[in-house]
């Protein structure tokens, strides 16, 4: 049998108390109420969770007598979920005087109910008696869902000590079978998640299933409605009302099969070639089309059938009243195979950006005999050659180069491009998505800019990139290292478009050379053409420099170590604030970016934090501090310790603690369950004392109904 949660036939509400009516929720209380006690020790704290809708008002009693809001007082009813409430009442400076029964009263257009908790003292220091242990709780609704043929219905709960578990379907206890099964996981402290799983459930199994949660705190119930819908008209299973049928057309190009089913709810279809499923291709199209009051047409179709399309083929349908099968053979005369191979790929295809972005080639290299013919497209429509776009195809033997160049590419040549590549025994498609807006671009040669005040050098070239690409400076053919003299900055000058520069500070002789940039993301890489630095500013050429002082730091690095996975900070102070200096820090000797290490300066202190050191963090850590007139440098190291993992427990140890655990755990049932008859033993002492005060109640009224009648009578005779 098939289940479909919540649209097939049948579906589950859940709730804590009773399902809820359309029109509104009486107020009723999902839990015993508990007592808290504030950790100074001065207030009380009395709470229960209560469901109701409209929101209820909530009225609170001592021993019979209502309560107000006061300076002591405070009462509260917070929302907890939709539709549920939390009822607080909070008692600041609590003393004996406030002993006896708490009732908490719920009232709204749809009821009232109400829950009571006593508030008692210990005699001995005059302090509330506070629990020990937690009243069962669920905390949020109870769940329902399927896997497969099985039906789950989960609740989390939490208690101290572990509550006594039973489930209920209607007024009957639900016990393990082999069709039923009952668990209970410890999930964290004094939380548990309970389920109920069911195994290819039946309309037997539908109706109210309740988890009561009870130990000697109190209880809680956690309330699942399972409903089935749909009667025996509710549907029916598939069945086939013609012989399926093979209809070739005219050309042989065509073949279809048909078959008409009848089914409610509507059927799945699969096709079958022997015990292969079908699926949909270029060549091969299945189709569904109502044909009548639950009468369905199912087909499918071969585009040019050949030799290997011919066999056994099955319709296969189903719903969840059942399913049919129709069996067709389809016998096709196979022509003698034509000599050669289909089209197939010897290099993958790939895009490739050359001319620094001035050119992109998609290319593919491919096999195949007899020649193919090949067919460019982009997002559908075929690409013609034009003074932009040139097409090309070279052979060597039964190899085939096929190559599309764009010249200067824009945002509109975008797309998805589809080289398709066929001959009569075969056809295969190369797919490429160009996206011009992530490809480096570098249109112009880097240029030199001279600072001759600072002495320094700033090499800059611009990128055009939908993102930051990855940046590098080369001098010659060596990668130029970011250090105290070399600073690499990443700007973006507009959406697009980024200012990458190399700034060389105290230039020197041996700075001269060739410089060009190499910028690279996911999708590749592209080089600026090369400009020599020949000219390097001299200090003759410097003005008269303004008077300054250089920034010094007063107080320094200092030795860290650290655990492993603890945090790790570094601070250099300066002597004066310097709210234009610039801050750089090293990690033996290579430049630190911001995104590896969290870095700050505010003018005075400049700080390195690591959130959580690792062995690799192990290292001699420098900063440096600079403005126009010189730097200042401090240096120290970082330790880091591995964490040790605690030495394994023998196998013989482990045996022994589990062996404790169970008799501990068997001890703390035999406990909980004495504490338990003990508790019924009191409710039903308390019982008959009820009954015995009521009875005596009712005595002494019946003797003064009994005088009063007797002093009538004698005002009567008088």
């Amino acid at each position: 049998m098939h289940l479909q949660v919540d649209t097939g036939w049948f579906s589950g509400s859940i709730g804590d108390e009773a399902p809820v009516p359309d029109n509104g929720i009486k107020p009723t209380f999902t839990e015993r109420p508990v007592i808290r006690q504030t950790d100074d020790g001065n207030s009380v704290i009395i709470e229960c969770r209560l469901v109701g809708e409209p929101k209820p008002e909530v009225q609170w009693f001592q021993s019979g007598k209502e309560l107000n809001e006061g300076s002591r007082l405070v009462m509260s009813l917070d929302v907890d979920e939709v539709l549920y409430y939390m009822a607080r009442l909070q008692i600041s400076g609590v003393s004996v005087a406030d002993a006896g029964e708490y009732k908490a009263v719920a009232k709204n257009s749809h009821g009232t109910c109400q829950a009571t908790i006593n508030l008692n003292f210990d005699t001995s220091s005059d302090k509330p008696k506070i629990p020990d242990g937690k009243a069962p709780r669920f905390p949020k609704k109870p769940t329902i869902r399927q896997e497969g043929e099985v039906l789950i219905m989960e609740c989390i709960l939490e208690g101290y000590p572990a509550p006594e578990i039973t489930w209920f379907q209607g007024l009957k206890v639900i016990s393990d079978t082999n069709r039923v099964r009952l668990s209970r996981t410890t999930m964290g402290k004094d939380t548990y998640l309970l389920t109920l799983e069911v195994s290819n459930p039946t309309r037997e199994d539908g109706g109210n299933y309740r988890c009561n949660a009870f130990n000697i705190y109190g209880e809680s119930n956690a309330n699942i409605a399972l409903n089935f819908q749909g009667g025996d008209d509710a549907g029916f299973a598939p069945s086939f009302v013609e012989k399926p049928k093979i209809i070739p057309n005219e050309t042989g190009t065509l073949i279809t099969m048909k078959c008409k089913c009848k089914a409610k709810p509507k059927p799945d279809v699969t096709w079958f070639r022997g015990t292969t499923v079908v699926k949909e291709s270029s060549k091969i199209k299945i189709k569904s089309v109502e044909a009548g009051e639950d009468t369905y047409e199912l087909s499918l179709e071969i585009k040019d059938p050949a030799g290997p399309d011919g066999g056994t083929y099955r319709c296969h349908v189903k719903n969840e009243f059942g399913e049919s099968n129709a069996n067709l053979n389809l016998n096709i005369e196979a022509e003698p195979e034509p000599e050669g191979d289909g089209p197939t790929f010897v290099d993958k295809p790939r895009i490739v950006s050359e001319q620094n972005g001035k050119l992109v080639i998609m290319d593919c290299r491919v096999k195949a005999d007899p020649k193919p013919t090949i067919v460019w497209t982009r997002d559908g429509k075929e690409v013609k050659e034009t003074s932009k776009i040139t097409m090309k195809v070279e052979a060597k033997g039964d190899v085939y180069y096929i190559r599309l160049e764009l010249k200067d590419p824009q945002l509109e040549d975008s797309g998805l491009y589809k080289c398709n590549i066929k001959n009569s025994l075969g056809e295969l498609n190369a797919n490429l998505t160009l996206n011009i807006e992530i490809i480096p671009v570098i249109r112009e040669r880097p240029k030199i800019i001279k600072v001759i005040k600072k002495k320094t050098v700033i090499v800059e070239c611009h990128v055009q990139s939908k993102f930051a690409p990855q940046c590098t400076w080369f001098k010659e053919s060596t990668a130029v290292r970011e250090d105290t003299r070399h600073t690499v900055h990443v700007t973006q000058v507009k959406e697009g478009e980024f200012s990458v520069k190399l700034e060389i500070e105290d230039v020197k002789e041996t700075d001269k050379g060739s410089y060009k940039l190499v910028a690279k993301n996911e999708k590749g890489e592209t080089a600026s053409q090369t400009v020599e630095l020949t000219e390097i500013p001299k200090e003759e050429e410097e003005k008269a420099k303004p008077k300054g002082d250089k920034p010094k730091i007063s107080k320094g690095l200092k030795p860290q170590s650290a655990d492993e996975g603890k945090p790790a900070e570094f601070s250099a102070k300066l002597l004066k604030t310097e709210m234009k200096a610039t801050v750089v820090w090293y990690k033996n000797n290579v430049v630190i970016k911001e995104r590896e290490m969290h870095q700050s300066f505010d003018g005075t202190t400049a700080t390195l934090q690591i959130a959580s050191c690792k062995i690799e963090h192990t290292a001699s850590y420098k900063v440096v501090i600079s403005n126009e007139f010189g730097s200042d440098d401090s240096e120290a190291d970082l330790k880091v310790t591995e964490k040790k993992k605690p030495p394994e427990k023998k196998e013989e140890e482990k045996k022994k603690e589990e062996v404790k655990k169970v008799e501990e755990k068997k001890v703390e049932e035999k406990k909980v369950e004495e504490k338990k008859v003990e508790e019924k033993k009191k409710v039903e002492e308390k019982k008959v004392e009820e009954k015995k005060v009521e009875e005596k109640k009712a005595e002494e009224k019946k003797k003064t109904e009994e005088k009063k009648e007797e002093q009538k009578v004698e005002k009567k005779v008088k």
